[in-house]
């Protein structure tokens, strides 16, 4: 099982990954998974769900604002106090912005919005996470990611330029924590067939006055394997990046698309 026995933290429960690399964390034996978002009825529903598998794996809510760094202080105060450490963390917490927004009639103020969650708000929860790991001498980060940072997507600009300077601050983690046991990558999403993608197909289809089928096609066309990966599979691509069956992958990029991108 990935995670046997790991307390886990998750960032950004909400309908779509988030919560999935939660349940996910909980059916792969994970000790413990630490679930924050902004909306406490969001962390209820992750705990619904674990609670539904009938697993033994103990769930902490913690309410927090990634981009208030006290409130992630208190978060992995909380959680050291309640296990004693911390093996994963899985940043999922993100702010899309305007969508669709050209690149030449973009909102900087809306971009400094996205950056303060995607970027600042990332590396908030992560600092304060490190310490504790570097005690153990062991731990590992995992950044979700978009392939937007590695195939452009129209009118996702500043959505995709806050990841990809978080794609680069783990490769800096990764090459100054590695001497402490601690080990950071990137996982980086395509199309995935869960909430938000399906509430856009749904929106498409009744735009155009066509049925799912017709959005749902061309966009499984350009995948390798033919089909619209799930967040479910999504979420375990990224739980193996901060297992012990990664144990030596570190400063990684991981394209999980179904092939929809291959560098």
């Amino acid at each position: 099982m990935l995670m046997r026995n790991k307390v886990v933290v998750v960032s950004g429960i909400g309908p779509g990954l988030g919560i999935k690399l939660a349940v996910e964390a909980a059916r792969e034996g994970a000790h413990a998974v630490v679930v924050a978002a902004r909306t406490a009825a969001k962390l209820d529903e992750a705990e619904q769900r674990i609670r539904e598998l009938g697993v033994d794996c103990q769930v902490l809510k913690v309410t927090a604002d990634i981009t208030d760094r006290q409130q992630c202080k208190h978060l992995v105060e909380q959680a050291i106090e309640r296990f004693d450490r911390i093996d994963a963390l899985v940043n999922s917490a993100f702010v899309h912005g305007k969508f669709p927004e050209p690149i030449e009639e973009a909102d900087l103020e809306g971009w400094r919005s996205v950056f303060d969650t995607n970027v600042f708000g990332t590396m908030n929860l992560t600092l304060e996470v490190v310490p504790h790991m570097k005690k153990r001498g062991s731990g590992a980060i995992v950044m979700i990611n978009t392939q937007a940072v590695r195939k452009p997507f129209p009118g996702e600009s500043g959505y995709a330029a806050s990841k990809g300077a978080l794609a680069v601050a783990v490769k800096y983690l990764a090459r100054e924590l590695g001497a402490h046991g601690i080990r950071a990558n990137s996982i980086h999403m395509g199309w995935m067939w869960g909430a938000p993608v399906q509430e856009h197909v749904r929106q498409a289809a009744a735009a155009y006055d066509v049925p799912q089928e017709q959005i749902i096609a061309p966009i499984a066309a350009n995948i390798a394997l033919g089909h619209i990966p799930t967040d479910d599979d999504c979420a375990k691509a990224a739980l193996f990046l901060v297992s012990d069956y990664a144990k030596v992958i570190t400063g990684a990029t991981l394209d999980a698309n179904g092939g929809d991108f291959m560098p």
